[in-house]
C-alpha cells in the first residue's frame, strides 16, 4: 500500500489515474477517497478539490445508472473531514464532525433512495415474518425497521469515513513523517465538553424513545469507540505487547460489536473525564 501512495504522490497525472481507476472498481471508491484525502492533506485543499472533481465523475455515473448515491456521498464526506483535519490538526474535531457529516449523509441518502428503501424493508419483513409479528402494527414495524436500517447506515458510513481517512493519514506519515500518525492516534482522546455533549444527546434520544430518535444512538457512539481504540493502541505500545494482542482485539470487536462497543464507549468517557493515560503512567512508574 505504501508503494501505491508513493506512486500517487509523484504527480497529478498519477493521482488522477489511480483515484479514477479505483473509483471504477466495486468498493474501490473508499480507496479512491483515501487517495484524494492523501493529496488534500499533503498538497492542500485546492489540489484536493481538483482531484475530487475528477474522481467523483465515475461515482456520479454510478448514481445515474444504478441510483446508488452512497459512494459519491462517502467521497464527499471524507473530503470534508480531511479538510477539517488539515486545517485544525485535530482528530478530536474530526470525530465530532463525522457525526454531523454521516448524519447528514444518511438523511440525504434516505430521501434519494426512498422508494428502494421501502421495497427493501418490505422484503425483509416478509422474509422474517412470524406469528409474533402479527402483534405489532405493520406500519409501525415498517417504520421501526426503516429507522434501524438508516441508523446502521449512518454508523457504517461514519466508521468507513474515519477508517479510510486514517489510512490516508498513515500514508502521509509513512512518506513524510514516519511515526507521526502513531503518536497522533495514541493520544486520541475526546475532550470532556464534547464527551458531555455526546452523553447529553444519547440521553435525549433515549428519553424521546421514538424510532426516529433512537436511530441516532449507534452513530453517536462512533467517536467514543474510536477514541477507545486509540487508547487500546496506546496501552499495547506502552506495555510493549505483541501486535497479536491488537489482532485479537479487533477480531473480538468485529464479532461481538454489540457487546464490546458499549464497554469501549464507557472506557472513552472515563478517559475523557479522568485522563486514564496519566493514571496508567503513574502506576507504571510506581
Amino acid at each position: 500500500m505504501r508503494a501505491l501512495a508513493e506512486f500517487v504522490m509523484r504527480g497529478r497525472l498519477q493521482a488522477i489515474a489511480v483515484s479514477v481507476g479505483l473509483a471504477l472498481l466495486p468498493l474501490g471508491h473508499w480507496f479512491s477517497a483515501a487517495i484524494v484525502c492523501l493529496v488534500l492533506l499533503r498538497k492542500g485543499v485546492s489540489e484536493g478539490l481538483v482531484l475530487l472533481l475528477l474522481a467523483s465523475t465515475p461515482l456520479i455515473g454510478l448514481y445515474i445508472t444504478t441510483g446508488d448515491p452512497g459512494p459519491l456521498m462517502g467521497l464527499m464526506g471524507m473530503v470534508c473531514l480531511a479538510s477539517i483535519l488539515r486545517s485544525t490538526q485535530s482528530w478530536e474535531l474530526v470525530l465530532g464532525a463525522v457525526v454531523v457529516v454521516a448524519g447528514a449523509s444518511s438523511l440525504i441518502f434516505e430521501v434519494l433512495v426512498a422508494d428502494d428503501l421501502t421495497r427493501l424493508v418490505e422484503w425483509y419483513l416478509e422474509l422474517t415474518a412470524d406469528g409474533s409479528a402479527q402483534l405489532i402494527d405493520p406500519v409501525e414495524m415498517q417504520e421501526l425497521t426503516r429507522q434501524v436500517v438508516m441508523g446502521l447506515f449512518a454508523m457504517g458510513q461514519a466508521y468507513a469515513m474515519i477508517g479510510f481517512l486514517v489510512l490516508a493519514r498513515s500514508w502521509q506519515s509513512q512518506l513524510y513523517h514516519p511515526g507521526g500518525f502513531q503518536a497522533e492516534f495514541h493520544q486520541l482522546r475526546i475532550p470532556a465538553p464534547l464527551a458531555a455533549g455526546i452523553v447529553a444527546l444519547l440521553l435525549v434520544c433515549v428519553v424521546i424513545g421514538t424510532p426516529q430518535a433512537l436511530r441516532w444512538i449507534p452513530l453517536l457512539t462512533v467517536p467514543l469507540v474510536m477514541a477507545a481504540i486509540g487508547l487500546v493502541h496506546w496501552l499495547v505500545a506502552m506495555k510493549g505487547l505483541s501486535g497479536h494482542w491488537l489482532g485479537g482485539f479487533y477480531i473480538v470487536l468485529i464479532i461481538m460489536y454489540q457487546l464490546v462497543s458499549p464497554l469501549l464507549a464507557s472506557l472513552a468517557l472515563m478517559d475523557s473525564w479522568f485522563e486514564l493515560r496519566k493514571k496508567f503512567r503513574s502506576d507504571r512508574e510506581v
